[in-house]
Formats: C-alpha cells, sequence, structure tokens
C-alpha cells in the first residue's frame, strides 16, 4: 500500500474527509508559501 493511500484510510477512519479530500491542495498551498510542516497544519 502507497503512503499516501495509508494516509487516506487513516484520515477516512477518523472521519477527516474535509482534509484528505482538500490534502493536495493544501500541501501544495503551503509548499508555495514556504510553511513548515507545524504551520501547514495549524492553517
Amino acid at each position: 500500500m502507497l503512503d499516501t493511500d495509508r494516509l487516506d484510510e487513516l484520515l477516512t477512519r477518523l472521519r477527516l474527509t474535509a482534509i484528505r479530500d482538500q490534502l493536495d491542495s493544501l500541501l501544495d498551498e503551503a509548499s508555495r508559501a514556504q510553511m513548515t510542516l507545524r504551520e501547514a497544519l495549524l492553517f
């Protein structure tokens, strides 16, 4: 299983589907803004 598949599965089990559905765009935006992982999670 790919890491992204595992992450999707875990987010679904935790009922964090909104995060799961927007994760790629959120991570892309955080990368463009040069945010740390901690900052991105707070964003």
